[in-house]
């Protein structure tokens, strides 16, 4: 069953939707080839098929589950087998917590391969097309600024906080800068922290994990 990605769009930023463009080709020549990559394979294997595009070139790892749950909204729409189960970590061998919380990744990886995607990997042009046009303007923040509120949010927050949270820093400053609140960027950029938001009822993307 899709799952809901009206809201979805709201959310999303024009950086996601261009790595996400980056990633889609690479997602569609691992299901035609039966493969898997971790995310940090997926950010390099980007970086060398695209070595002029500077926000590939910028990529990293930790936020590359963002990006994808932008494919995953494609796929979603379309009622098709989600892509973004080719990516798995590389610690655990197996997609993150945000993906095997709601979904069996060996059952959907079944479904993937099984699929002939020569008739719908120009579709996802269109959608691009579609995400950017669709994205919510937001007032850009410098990132000395960003950072500012980063590490305020941080001070004020530290005892509730994750330890882990400092991995996502640069993501947070990214998302900061793309005019998110620090709450926000926070939320958004915590494995799995995307799904708590959404509980609380916040109107954000569907989960996102390394």
């Amino acid at each position: 069953m899709p799952i809901q990605t009206e809201s979805f769009y709201a959310n999303i930023t024009l950086t996601d939707v261009q790595l996400a463009s980056a990633y889609y080709p690479i997602l569609i020549d691992l299901a035609k080839h039966k493969h898997c990559l971790t995310y940090g394979e997926l950010v390099e294997q980007a970086k060398i098929m695209y070595p002029d595009k500077s926000v590939v070139q910028k990529a990293i790892a930790v936020s590359a589950g963002r990006r994808l749950d932008v494919v995953r909204i494609f796929t979603s729409e379309r009622d098709l087998p989600d892509l973004t189960s080719l990516i798995i970590n590389k610690e655990q061998g197996e997609c993150g917590i945000g993906f095997t919380q709601h979904f069996d990744p060996k059952a959907t990886r079944e479904k993937v391969f099984a699929r002939d995607w020569s008739e719908v990997s120009t579709d996802f042009d269109g959608f691009v097309q579609h995400a950017e046009s669709a994205i919510k303007p937001r007032k850009k923040v410098k990132e000395p600024k960003a950072l500012e509120l980063m590490a305020e949010h941080y001070k004020n927050n530290k005892s509730t906080l994750p330890v882990y949270v400092r991995e996502f820093r640069e993501l947070i400053v990214e998302l900061i800068m793309e005019g998110f609140s620090p709450e926000e960027a926070f939320a958004q950029a915590q494995p799995n922290g995307i799904q708590r938001s959404r509980e609380a009822g916040e109107n954000l993307p569907a989960p996102t994990s390394r």
